[in-house]
């Protein structure tokens, strides 16, 4: 009897194509997911519809267009702005079963609370708009991704939400039932189909730091074995850019290599440690920034330090640095010592946390 009633339970809750509703609020996304999906949706959405560059509908029926300045005027009378919602609704598809679940995102509603009650500015159709929207890069914080596309980020799941709608029912009596219906697809053990992974990288930008006092420190020879190389190559120099700020008939003196900053992407590789992909060197003469080279640039100088490339060099990671930024946090410095270890001995998604609690 227990078997059938196991049976009979799995049976119940398996559906196909279930029309559902799903609701994030701004004041309930983590820091530790990366971005605020609420934030990242207002603001992209809003500027494509103003310069028209995607559609924006009454409804999911699409009866009617909003046009930009439809929206502005709502905006008005309502005395609110679209991209200052609280709340974005998903128009979702759900398939679970035993063992399974898949989700399609099909549309985004934009709804707020003015002083006058709820303001609804209208719907975006996401299959309409994809290639539009899936080209759009967010910018995350420290404890999120390198890089990722909005239309990713909605896949990935990586935020908190809400049903509020599940096919006919709706949870206004029972809310705890939504958060049941949530976590049983979700949170239940199954595996989610169509779930977008989030790489485990950053965008790292570090300074250089050489100890002058010392021969053999990996960040002096770096330094020292460019100005010499610069210095006897001018015709190196002025190709990077140091017309800007000298003349070629006219400079006589040697420069003086005064910074060398780095722009990487970290990439946390499992039971192997991090790899570390150069994206841009920029170097500093007499401080004053040069174009930005790459690392391959750099080897085709021919320049080694103690027989050993640039990207020798740049894996082992056996120079001092200080940081200057991940992904789009900006490192004050004499925190860059908190972040390296982080990095380096902690969860990749709870970085602010342990440089909180250090």
């Amino acid at each position: 009897m227990s078997f059938i009633a196991v049976l009979i339970a799995t049976e119940t809750f398996a559906y196909t194509n279930k029309p559902v509703l799903v609701n994030l609020n701004i004041n309930r996304q983590s820091d530790s997911m990366g971005f605020n999906m609420v934030y990242e949706l207002q603001n992209h959405c809003y500027k494509l519809i103003i310069a028209g560059e995607i559609k924006l509908w009454d409804s999911p029926q699409k009866t009617i267009r909003i046009s930009p300045s439809a929206l502005q005027a709502i905006e008005q009378s309502s005395d609110t702005r679209f991209n200052k919602t609280a709340n974005v609704f998903l128009h979702e598809f759900w398939s679970s079963g035993r063992n399974k679940t898949s989700f399609t995102i099909i549309g985004i509603s934009f709804i707020n609370d003015g002083p006058k009650g709820k303001v609804s500015y209208g719907y975006v159709d996401l299959k309409e708009n994809w290639a539009k929207l899936s080209s759009l890069m967010l910018e995350c914080n420290v404890n999120g991704p390198a890089a990722i596309s909005l239309t990713d980020a909605l896949y990935s799941r990586n935020y908190n939400f809400n049903v509020v709608q599940f096919g006919r029912k709706t949870f206004t009596k029972n809310p705890e039932s939504s958060i049941r219906m949530r976590d049983k697809a979700f949170y239940n053990g199954r595996s989610i189909e169509g779930n977008y992974i989030i790489p485990q990288t950053k965008a790292v930008y570090y300074k250089l730091i050489a100890h002058t006092e010392d021969p053999d420190d990996p960040g002096n020879m770096i330094m020292s074995n460019i100005q010499k190389f610069l210095n006897e190559n001018k015709d190196v120099l002025f190709n990077l850019g140091a017309d800007k700020y000298y003349d070629y008939k006219t400079l006589k003196s040697d420069i003086l290599v005064t910074g060398i900053d780095f722009h990487e992407e970290w990439k946390l590789l499992p039971n192997k440690g991090i790899r570390y992909d150069v994206k841009s060197i920029v170097i500093f003469i007499n401080n004053k920034p040069l174009n930005p080279v790459t690392v391959d640039d750099v080897d085709q100088w021919g320049l080694l330090y103690r027989y050993k490339t640039m990207e020798d060099i740049v894996q082992e990671k056996s120079y001092d640095m200080v940081l200057t930024r991940i992904n789009s946090t900006l490192i004050p410095e004499w925190d860059s010592h908190k972040y390296l270890k982080a990095l380096n001995v902690y969860n990749w998604s709870q970085v602010s946390r342990y440089v909180q609690f250090y």
